[in-house]
């Protein structure tokens, strides 16, 4: 598989068909979720929640090509990977918008697999049709919990597997450290979402918003790093 998405691209002369794949699902998921907004803000709930799946399985197709063609930005933590600049533009400007980028990757598979649990416990479905129902809608201690530990569980599993196949797994540790911290703060945050909004219909549609603003910042950062990877600084030949 890595053989193949390490192919030349179709889309720059320099890069190559995972970089152009997961740039590609990236536009198209974008795409679908502010589709799948308009829907919900037209009331289209069943609509809604289709495109919503349909959007969540190219995203999780584009967060694997990502792994393979980039494990997921962390070689750019142990060298420069794929990036051809000068050492100032790699330090001061490609590094900062990956990590960034990175940062809103997983930020946003996270809300988006949240605001989709969320949406089905926050709705009812009336006629065939899903519609938010107004009320308070909490996580109880025990699940919350379980969600904290399985967290803790796989960043642990990831930390002995960089051991056990990596020489220097510095790098990529911390990188997936950051990684696994910014899930455990998000998921941390829910007790917090719930006191400033605990009505469910209201924290979904609210929470609706913020997942669109960082799905648009996903977009911009994602072809801003392609362009610098494989169009304005691409390694020389």
């Amino acid at each position: 598989m890595k053989a193949l998405l390490a192919e030349p691209g179709f889309l720059a002369p320099s890069g190559t068909i995972g970089a152009d794949i997961s740039y590609l699902l990236a536009v198209v998921f974008t795409v679908l979720f502010l589709i799948a907004w308009g829907m919900a803000k037209k009331s289209q709930g069943t609509r809604h929640h289709k495109l919503i799946l349909v959007s969540m399985v190219s995203m999780i197709i584009y967060f694997v090509g990502y792994y393979y063609a980039r494990s997921l930005g962390v070689l750019s933590f142990e060298g420069r990977e794929g990036f051809g600049g000068p050492d100032d533009i790699y330090e001061n400007i490609f590094k900062p918008v990956l990590i960034t980028h990175l940062s809103l990757v997983v930020l946003g598979m996270i809300l988006a697999f949240y605001m989709l649990s969320q949406g089905f416990r926050a709705s009812t479905k009336v006629g065939g049709e899903y519609l938010l129902k107004d009320g308070e809608l909490k996580v109880s201690p025990r699940k919350f919990k379980i969600v904290m530990f399985t967290i803790m569980g796989c960043w642990i599993l990831m930390q002995v597997i960089l051991l056990a196949t990596r020489e220097n797994p510095l790098g990529a540790s911390i990188a997936y450290a950051l990684i696994f911290a910014t899930v455990a703060l998000v998921v941390s945050l829910e007790k917090l979402i719930e006191k400033l909004l605990p009505d469910g219909a209201n924290r979904h549609r609210v929470l609706g918003r913020v997942t669109m603003v960082i799905y648009a910042l996903i977009l911009i950062t994602s072809t801003a790093t392609y362009l610098m990877l494989y169009y304005i600084y691409p390694l020389k030949s």
